[in-house]
């Protein structure tokens, strides 16, 4: 095989490996993203009030107390999950470096979860007191990190008692990669 046909072959198969690159990224970035709370449930639940201390009472009566804990909600069947999984991870090293505690719960397992949370996958904090710190996404956009992240702050939070702050927050209006759970 001459020089001139190994080179164009190179480059043919270099110009693939672009299209390919280029689809892939085009897809991950654009694909279709929606909002955390579409249907409004949500935050119809909010005019009903005090939604972070009915959520503790109905955690507390499944058997999961609340008293510094963080709880990693997830469906399975989420296609979003992946995009999630390496912010889950810092986010549940800092938790136990904060002297909290972290519970994974599946949507399947505890299937009235959905009652309260409109997507997934979606995160709960609690301070040491069991009240409500923060209720939703873990981040917004694309892709779910630490740069659009809603909890970091919040997080050197849950292993104190914060119950001087405004109820918790509920975050109805988040946009990204989520998996409604209706």
């Amino acid at each position: 095989m001459s020089v001139d046909k190994r080179l164009r072959k190179l480059v043919a198969i270099a110009l693939c490996a672009l299209l390919v690159v280029v689809a892939l990224s085009t897809y991950l970035l654009y694909q279709p993203l929606t909002w955390f709370d579409k249907s409004g449930a949500l935050q119809a639940q909010l005019t009903e009030g005090q939604v972070g201390k009915r959520l503790g009472q109905w955690l507390n009566k499944q058997g999961y107390p609340t008293e510094s804990r963080v709880f990693h909600v997830m469906d399975a069947t989420c296609a979003c999950n992946w995009r999630t999984q390496a912010h889950k991870q810092v986010v549940m090293r800092r938790v136990t470096a904060n002297e909290g505690a972290n519970v994974t719960l599946s949507l399947a397992e505890l299937p009235g979860l959905k009652d309260w949370l409109p997507a997934t996958p979606a995160v709960i904090l609690f301070d040491a007191d069991g009240e409500l710190i923060y209720l939703g996404p873990y981040a917004d956009g694309a892709f779910c990190n630490t740069e659009s992240s809603f909890i970091e702050p919040l997080i050197d939070h849950v292993s104190t008692r914060v119950s001087d702050m405004d109820a918790g927050w509920v975050n109805t209006v988040a946009r990204g990669c989520y998996c409604p759970t209706s």
